[in-house]
């Protein structure tokens, strides 16, 4: 089933319109949530330090790897909601509510802190 933007508030839709436009895909959307990826290959200065330090002739593979490692362990994420979530575990939550449904912890404290 799929979640259509009909469906988000126009603040939320905002937000996501925004960051789309900053270069973040949209990796996982839910009724609750949409979770934004942003991916990179790399700095420039490292790929051509790798290309002097590794030789002309293993250019290519170093510089692949590099890229590869970058492209999916330093992608950033970065989730948008359309109710308010909880400091602690990231668990949406009603607004004005007290204490957090999924880790009880003090909402109310925490906003006022």
């Amino acid at each position: 089933m799929s979640y259509t933007a009909t469906n988000r508030s126009e603040r939320l839709q905002r937000e996501i319109d925004d960051a789309i436009a900053e270069g973040w895909k949209i990796e996982i959307e839910t009724p609750e949530r949409v979770v934004l990826v942003k991916r990179t290959v790399g700095d420039l200065g490292v790929h051509l330090i790798l290309a002097v330090l590794t030789g002309w002739w293993s250019f290519g593979v170093v510089n692949l790897v590099y890229g590869a490692y970058k492209y999916l362990n330093d992608a950033q994420r970065r989730v948008v909601r359309d109710r308010a979530a909880c400091p602690e575990c990231g668990a949406s939550v009603d607004t004005g509510a007290n204490y957090c449904q999924h880790c009880g912890n003090d909402i109310a404290e925490t906003m006022s802190a």
